[in-house]
């Protein structure tokens, strides 16, 4: 099953769980939570209809432009510069998010 697919179920299961886990690692938990507890918002200003996602973290809000760039420290340091990860979780937040359909506006 495609990742989408997997993510997009209505129920998480626990193995579709640790699928991610074993990919993504702890990235994938941090990203689930903040899901789940609503930290993820898309913005959509008008007339123009520009759409700005934001995830709200720990102690800040992070810009991110879906699958591109994330405003965080992590997303710079990991990502940017040590090439140690593909993405950081709020990146990653945000991807789960709108497949899921769950985010604020």
């Amino acid at each position: 099953m495609h990742e989408a697919n997997m993510i997009a179920e209505p129920e998480i299961s626990q193995e579709t769980i640790q699928y991610f886990r074993d990919r993504y690692g702890n990235r994938f938990i941090r990203a689930l939570r903040a899901v789940e507890e609503g930290n993820v918002k898309l913005y959509t200003f008008q007339p123009s209809g520009t759409s700005l996602w934001v995830v709200s973290g720990r102690e800040h809000d992070y810009l991110v432009m879906p699958s591109v760039f994330c405003s965080c420290r992590s997303f710079y340091q990991d990502v940017v510069i040590a090439r140690k990860a593909p993405f950081c979780y709020h990146l990653l937040a945000q991807r789960i998010a709108e497949i899921r359909g769950q985010y604020k506006t």
